[in-house]
């Protein structure tokens, strides 16, 4: 298999995705009080001693394996196994890049605030991602259909684990062959 050059990384974090979801983050004073959680969500879950290759070729068994880990999953945050950090703001997420996201908020954050996030991404079954990011763009709305949320935040990831990166890509790239497929169901 075949290494991605530094070309390839670069133009992969820069393809970016809309999506909507709810995200719970801390304003951090400095970059220094950021401490990511020490069991990340992806350990938490055994992984399958089955092959991978097998899901490929059956959807259904593929689906029944997803809805299983995230049944899991729920089991685990009810029954509050799961360590996982408190948040005291939340924004509505707008889109993504492996690079960093877009979300709205209700208030202003100055440019160079360090974040805290915990982003969980819909249809992924490890749940929340720590990722600590810069704010290099905070834009007043206008307009606009989502109420409270008056400002439009762009967040640079600083520090992410590179597995929850590769989730990122990921999810990015299924939801580009989502849209492409809805597209060719069209015409």
């Amino acid at each position: 298999m075949e290494t991605p050059s530094n070309n390839d990384q670069d133009r992969r974090s820069e393809i970016r995705v809309k999506i909507k979801a709810v995200i719970p983050f801390n304003i951090l004073e400095n970059p220094d009080r950021y401490i990511r959680t020490t069991n990340p969500m992806s350990s938490i879950f055994k992984q399958p001693e089955y092959s991978l290759e097998l899901n490929e070729n059956d959807p259904l068994e593929a689906f029944l394996i997803q809805l299983d880990t995230k049944l899991n999953y729920l089991i685990d945050l009810l029954s509050a196994n799961i360590q996982r950090k408190e948040y005291a703001y939340q924004g509505l997420l707008i889109d993504i890049s492996a690079s960093g996201l877009s979300f709205l908020y209700s208030n202003e954050l100055e440019q160079g605030t360090v974040l805290e996030v915990g982003l969980a991404l819909p249809a992924q079954p490890y749940g929340l991602m720590d990722i600590a990011g810069e704010v290099v763009r905070c834009q007043a709305r206008t307009g606009g259909g989502e109420g409270e949320y008056k400002y439009e935040i762009g967040l640079a990831m600083t520090d992410i684990r590179s597995d929850d990166r590769e989730n990122i890509i990921h999810f990015i790239f299924q939801k580009q062959r989502e849209e492409i497929r809805l597209q060719k169901e069209v015409f």
